[in-house]
């Protein structure tokens, strides 16, 4: 009986806790199943002309209409939707309804799609419910007016609960003269909730409880009455929709809820409890070092109660996650976790973690890079960080420079020489081997550089001008040949490479005021040769 139940309510409703069944469905595609009554003349008509709603698909709807300028179908005659050519004299009542057999059914909800937009705001439209045939009919509602296809839902008064009931649609036209643009009324539902046993929650899980409370929904026909199918339970008042239960059992209880009816049948549900024993306390190793490894294996011990579940939030992949013993892959480098957790239904579950340390993926950030030298570059390089019990270093395997932070996974360095510099990070763990990654950096002469010469020296020891500076000309052209002369053509000084600036001495004593002239060599391999003056000034 719990899968005949099951099928009907999923057939027949969206929220399996109402319970809402349909009593009667139209779309007007195949015409109307439904009749009509007027005061006057005129009265409805099923029109493909008439488009269709908002909820479904299709062409044919209900319409009812003085026609006009807006008509829908025409203006006159049986193009109108329904009305005769000529207006009527006084005020016009239609309604257009449909029998329903709500005798075993309550809380009945009429919902369509419609439109709406009299240009005569006299004019109106209702839901309305007649309870002896059509003699007297009560309006439930009046419709708001609508330009657009819309979707309403209108409940009906409790009246219409366990009866037979007529449910319509009403138009009135009150204006004498004028126009009238048209309603239309499509997809039309009268559903309702039936006087069936249900239970809302399939299943109730209790943790290690003796004693709890079963729930199934109210009836309003007939009476209700549980039995126990299955397990253990003594129930206190097996009638009552909310009874208690005593010495519950620890495993699975099946209970049986049922409502008789003489009007409305016999209809069951069934409610299942499980008592779980609580979970055992989770326990994992806290630490493991994978070190380079692809794979690694780990265990736990087998929950006495309960199931114990692997994950990752680090996205590591579990072989098992359901096997206390099972295989880590793909796990990302560095520190990351695993989580062992224990559950029962109806209890609270308990974790423990396992932190995993991967090697392997020591390396440096920063891509191999060629600068060319015009001024004297700063090169931000990075490299992944480190852990508690890991040690790095920075040096240079070949060139050299200065490092500004070397304590540090992101440090800048500068000073480089010309050439290759060659920056070696290595990465030590107490645990796992030894890892080092290399970062080349080219420096290479710029293809604009042209050296600057001072033309004036004032060697009095005050740090202003008291040297012939070439900015890093001994960086770029380290065999460059430079050549100072006195006016008389004399050698005053001169150097291969330019690591010390002249001083405006020869010899260690101090030159006359007066002009000199260099000439430099670059030696770069095309001839390039630099000739100036300089005067020393004391």
């Amino acid at each position: 009986m719990k899968r005949i139940v099951l099928a009907f309510s999923t057939l027949l409703s969206f929220c399996s806790y109402s319970q809402s069944v349909e009593l009667f469905s139209t779309d007007f595609e195949s015409g109307s199943t439904m009749t009509f009554d007027h005061s006057g003349v005129n009265t409805w008509k099923v029109a493909v002309c008439a488009g269709n709603g908002a909820s479904e698909a299709g062409s044919s709807a209900l319409y009812a209409s003085k026609g006009g300028l807006n008509p829908g179908c025409g203006t006159d005659g049986e193009d109108q939707y329904a009305f005769n050519p000529a207006p009527p004299s006084a005020m016009e009542r239609m309604i257009a309804s449909v029998e329903i057999d709500g005798t075993c059914t309550k809380s009945h909800v009429v919902s369509f799609d419609y439109k709406f937009n009299p240009t005569h705001t006299s004019n109106v439209a209702f839901v309305m419910y007649s309870l002896n045939n059509g003699a007297f009919w009560f309006i439930q509602d009046t419709l708001p007016n609508v330009a657009d296809w819309t979707s309403i839902s209108v409940p009906l008064n409790a009246t219409t609960n366990n009866d037979e009931f007529l449910v319509g649609i009403g138009f009135e036209y009150r204006s004498i003269s004028g126009d009238g643009d048209p309603i239309a009324v499509d997809n039309l539902i009268v559903s309702g909730t039936p006087a069936i046993a249900n239970i809302a929650l399939d299943t109730l899980a209790v943790c290690g409880q003796t004693t709890t409370v079963i729930h199934a929904d109210d009836y309003y026909s007939g009476t209700g009455q549980w039995t126990l199918l299955s397990g253990q339970g003594i129930l206190t008042n097996s009638s009552a929709p909310a009874p208690g239960v005593n010495n519950l059992g620890v495993g699975t209880s099946v209970f049986v809820w049922t409502v008789t009816s003489a009007d409305c049948g016999t209809t069951s549900d069934t409610l299942v409890v499980i008592n779980s024993q609580a979970p055992s306390a989770a326990n994992v190793q806290d630490t493991m070092f994978a070190c380079s490894v692809e794979q690694l294996n780990i265990s736990t011990a087998t929950p006495a109660s309960g199931t114990g579940t692997w994950s990752s939030p680090h996205g590591t992949t579990i072989s098992d996650p359901a096997s206390p013993a099972t295989v880590l892959t793909n796990m990302p480098d560095g520190w990351s976790q695993v989580i062992w957790t224990v559950s029962a239904p109806g209890c609270p579950s308990n974790s423990d973690t396992m932190n995993i340390f991967r090697g392997g993926g020591q390396s440096i950030l920063t891509a191999d890079t060629t600068i060319c030298y015009g001024t004297d570059p700063v090169v931000l390089v990075e490299a992944t960080p480190t852990d508690s019990l890991q040690t790095f270093e920075w040096l240079f395997s070949s060139g050299g420079g200065f490092i500004h932070t070397p304590g540090s996974s992101q440090t800048e360095v500068s000073e480089l020489l010309m050439g290759e510099n060659r920056i070696i990070y290595t990465v030590t763990h107490t645990l796992c081997p030894k890892e080092s990654d290399t970062l080349l950096i080219n420096i290479i002469p710029c293809e604009d550089f042209e050296p600057v010469f001072p033309t004036v020296i004032t060697p009095n020891g005050d740090g202003k001008n008291d040297l012939f500076v070439v900015h890093n000309l001994e960086k770029i052209y380290p065999n460059c040949q430079m050549t100072i002369f006195n006016r008389w053509g004399n050698v005053v000084f001169e150097s291969t490479g330019y690591a010390t600036a002249w001083d405006g001495t020869y010899k260690g004593e101090k030159l006359p005021m007066g002009a000199y002239y260099f000439k430099l060599e670059l030696n770069d391999g095309q001839n390039t040769v630099y000739n100036g003056s300089i005067s020393i000034i004391h």
